[in-house]
Order: C-alpha cells, then structure tokens, then sequence
C-alpha cells in the first residue's frame, strides 16, 4: 500500500505525457505534394491521419520554435475533405494537404499576431485572399507559423513566442522574417508554408533551410489580409523543397499559372556580379565584402554545372556601387507602418484598436516608439519612386546590354550566423524587393558544419514563367535532399515489399485479391501493433497466388496444346 501511495505521489510530482505516434506505410517526410496527392488517391493514407503524423512532429520538435498556433479545426476539415474524396471530388492537387501559415497572414478564426503576444486576440473578420484560394483547392491551414516580430529581422527570427532555431543545427539562426515558415517546412510539420517578403524575408531563410523560397513580382499574388510593414515592398511567397511544389501553390494563389518550357540551358545567358560572387573586404558595402570561403566554393561548382549544361556565364563588374545603394537605401516605406495597421486593424477583432495602442504594449519585444511620429503622415512617395524607377532602369540596362536572362548570386555571404549573433551578409535585398524583379532562392549546398545555404536567381519584372523554368532545370543538374529530421516511425521493408508489389500488379486475376486485402491491411494500419508480421504474411500469400496463377496459366497452355495436338493428329 505504502509503495502504492509513493508511486502515485511521485507521478503527481513528475508528470509526463504519453502520447501513441501515428504512423503510415509512407514516409510523409520524403514526399512533396505530388507524391503525398498521389498517396491520398491511392488510399494509402487519409487526410485526417496525415494532419495527425504532422502534429505529432509540431509536437516532437516544438523546442525549434517554429510554431504560433494549430488550427483546433483542422481534424474535422480533414475527415471532411475525406468523405469528399471518397465521394469522387477532388479539388486540387492541394485536396487534404495541410500548409503551414506565416502568422502575419489572416486565417479566419485563428489570431493574426505576427509574432507579437500583444496582438494574441487579435482576430481576423475573414480569411486573406490567398488563404481563401486555398480553402477552396482543398488544402488545410494547419498552423500559424513564427516569424521576427512584425517582420522587421533578417538575421532572425525572434518575437515574443520565442526564437526560431534553425532545423539543420539549433544553435544556428534560422533568419528571417519567415523563419517559422522556412523551419516548418525543413522539418516536415507540413509540405510547404506561406511567407512574406519585404526585404528578403522568404529567401533567406530558405537559404538557411535548404529549401526553395519563392517571390513573386509584386502584385501577382494578392497581400489583401497581411498585416503590413512596408506595403510598397510586402508581397506574401511560397517555401517549398522544390521548385514543382511552388509551382503548383503559386498556380492557384497567383493571378499568373506558370508552365515551365526550357528543357535546357541552351541559349540562356546568366549574369553574375563578380563582388557578389568573390567580394573583398576592402570594400566597404557589406554586400561586396569577401565570401565565405565555402558558399564560393558551392557557387563556382554551381556556375560551372550550369555552363558545362550549356548556360552562358556573364561576369559583371561594378554592379552594386555606393550610387545603387544609395538608390536602395532611400526607397523603404516604413513611415506608411502606422498608418497601414491603423487601415489594417479595421478588419479585425482585438483589444489594440490603434497603432499607438500597440506601442505602449509590454507584450512584445520590440520597440515600435519611433514609428508613432509617422502616424496620419502626409509624406508621399513620389520621391522615392523616382529613386526607384533609376534604380530599375540601371538594372534593366544590364539585362539588355548583356542579353541577360536572369541574375544569380549567393543569396548570403557569410557563414550562417548563431543565434542571438548579428552581421548577416544579405545579397538578397539589393533590388528585388526594390523593384519588384521575381526572384527565387534555391538549395545550394552545405558546408563542412552541415549548414544550408542558398542561390539565389533574378529575373526582370513579369517574368517569373523564365524564372521557374531556369531554376527547375538548375534543380534537377543539384538536387538535394531536404530533411533535416527523420521520420517519427519506421517503414519496415516487409511494408516497403508489399508496397511495391501492390504497385506493380498488373494480373487482373491478381488486382481485384490485391485491392480487397491492401485495403483491409490499410484501414486499421495505424492502430495495428503487428503492421511488419501481417506484411510478411501478405507477402508470402502473394507468393503463393503467384504460384497459382501461373500453374493455372501452364495448366492452360497445356490444355490447348493437347486439344490441338489431338486435332491436327485425328
């Protein structure tokens, strides 16, 4: 009795959570949106044990940070996107896929607080545009994802949720704004994530994610229901690990579908900026200054991947000077902060009902005091738009005179930066976001510590079908692969066998056995304690049914020989 009591009083002292994993006879965490649609339609999995095996994984590794808020709905809406793909409609590819929301982007019925507990009651009146075309493709809003707060950083993510640790090494930044998005994805708490880009908030954490960050020209997709920074350069992006994912989340976001044509590189003539290839560190830009020495190293074996794949190299000298950043430097619109939230905070709920309510809020951790100034400005853009307009002329000029047909630099410079630690080198933010080119980031490579980093591709204004289609063909000459922790449970290779039998079946004799059998072995496969043993046992009465099936077929044959044997004789 005594032991009885000291047991139960230790468990009151140290409780634990004993949760049962879910698992699937697929590794969700080595499939892109493609292969998970496919699995959906196959029967191999449902949408509502997928949404499971992902929140068990926000579960596992919510010590990274990455995650704001799960959509308590998201069971319900996945057993009913199931009924209506058993009923015969699907909408989309997106049909019972969960995405992961950066948490500046309204979802109806989950808070809008980008990053900041100050705005933790701050509830949207109705879904974003994008999240809008989402819902109706089918896809699931899983969860609201961290970010820096009010998208402000670069060179993290911190808010007052915490910091995002990078999904490669957590004592590694996962940079910024999107960090969460960028970090869920790389750690398959879904298959992709919305973000937004301001300054270089989606490609440069996918370059610390070893993934593809997409953004679009500005205006394309629409940024009706984003909390706003700077609403000349905001722009809501895709991250994905790879480019076909983008595509098909781009294709029913955007107003332009992309359809990639280019099956080579030939004829495509690609510029690189020397000082953003090399640098030297007599150069006082940051963005000239000398490269790490191994992300140059991962980008000379790029450029000369894509030559020898017959892309023309282009290397520019002078490209980014003191006159270009100057241009830069005086084009933000950060005074239209206030103002912005103010029109932004009209289409929400909550107990801050003005920007300055939010600036005397101790529930965040960055100081918003010296943007009250600006709030009712009557400064206009004019001036800066002229700045602007230079600028894109300046970059335009190069395309022309070098029969460019993209940019490519390395989307960071330094060595990726520890958490809590400043001075990231950002390429990224030298003229996209400025003058509104597309411009994608892709995988480059690792360094010696395992670290991602990022290459990044420019194109001008509008035409983001060349820009996916040169980036495709780069990913499929330095594919990569994209999982920074395993899967949660093992697919036994007796499962793995039975798989690929019942995908390889073609004996009609066989199918209609094989259907009955695989579907009773798949409808309790999660709550099954003996998944491997019952494979086994399938497998080997496959064997057997083969046996069968083929003396029946000798039985036959020989049958026939012998009636016409006895033909041709009597």
């Amino acid at each position: 009795m005594k032991n009885k009591i000291l047991l139960i009083f230790i468990l009151l002292l140290f409780p634990f959570k004993v949760f049962s994993l879910n698992k699937a006879p697929i590794d969700i965490t080595k499939m892109d949106i493609s292969s998970l649609n496919d699995a959906l339609n196959e029967g191999l999995i449902t949408s509502e044990l997928l949404v499971n095996i992902y929140l068990d994984r926000i579960e596992e590794y919510k010590d990274y940070n990455a995650i704001i808020t799960i959509n308590e709905n998201a069971l319900k809406e996945a057993k009913e996107l199931d009924q209506e793909r058993k009923d015969g409609k699907v909408r989309s590819m997106l049909h019972g896929i969960p995405i992961i929301v950066k948490d500046n982007i309204d979802v109806y019925g989950m808070p809008t607080t980008a990053g900041a507990k100050a705005l933790s009651d701050n509830y949207p009146k109705e879904d974003a545009e994008v999240i809008k075309k989402l819902k109706e493709a089918g896809a699931i809003i899983l969860a609201k994802s961290n970010m820096s707060e009010f998208a402000f950083m670069a060179g993290s993510s911190r808010s007052s949720y915490g910091t995002v640790k990078n999904a490669y090494n957590k004592d590694y930044s996962s940079y910024g704004s999107s960090g969460g998005s960028a970090v869920s994805v790389a750690l398959n708490l879904a298959v992709a994530a919305l973000g937004t880009d301001t300054n270089s908030s989606i490609r440069v954490p996918a370059s610390a994610s070893n993934l593809v960050g997409y953004r679009p020209t500005n205006g394309l997709i629409s940024k009706d229901g984003v909390l706003p920074y700077d609403p000349e350069r905001d722009t809501i992006g895709i991250l994905t690990k790879n480019t076909k994912d983008s595509i098909i989340i781009n294709n029913i976001i955007s107003s332009t579908k992309i359809e990639t044509s280019l099956k080579t590189l030939n004829n495509i003539t690609i510029g690189v900026s020397e000082d953003f290839l090399k640098g030297d560190n007599k150069n006082n830009l940051p963005e000239n200054k000398e490269t790490y020495e191994e992300i140059y190293s991962l980008m000379i074996k790029a450029l000369k991947l894509m030559e020898d794949n017959g892309a023309k190299i282009v290397y520019l000298d002078s490209y980014y000077t003191y006159k270009e950043n100057s241009l830069v430097s005086s084009s933000y619109s950060g005074f239209l902060f206030c103002d912005s939230f103010n029109k932004y905070l009209k289409n929400t709920t909550g107990k801050i009902k003005s920007f300055e309510e939010l600036t005397k809020s101790n529930k965040k951790v960055t100081d918003l005091s010296g943007y009250l100034s600006e709030c009712n400005t009557t400064r206009t853009l004019d001036e800066k738009n002229k700045k602007k307009l230079t600028y894109e002329m300046y970059i335009t000029k190069i395309y022309e005179d070098n029969n460019l047909d993209v940019i490519v630099y390395p989307t960071t410079k330094n060595k990726l930066l520890k958490v809590g630690s400043s001075g990231l080198i950002n390429t990224s933010a030298h003229a996209s976001s400025t003058i509104s080119f597309p411009s994608i980031s892709m995988p480059l490579g690792f360094d010696q510590d395992n670290l991602p980093y990022g290459i990044e591709f420019m194109s001008l204004k509008n035409e983001d079908n060349k820009l996916y289609s040169i980036v495709s063909i780069y990913e499929e000459l330095n594919p990569v692969n994209n999982i920074a922790e395993p899967s949660l449970y093992s697919v036994d290779d007796e499962v793995n066998l039975l798989l690929e039998r019942y995908h390889s079946n073609k004996r009609i004799f066989l199918r209609k056995y094989w259907r009955k059998k695989f579907k009773k072995y798949l409808s309790n496969y999660n709550e099954n304690n003996n998944v491997i043993l019952d494979a086994s046992n399938l497998n080997k009465n496959y064997v057997k049914r083969i046996i069968i099936y083929r003396l029946i077929k000798i039985g036959i044959i020989v049958s026939i020989y012998g009636y016409l044997r006895r033909k041709i004789l009597y």
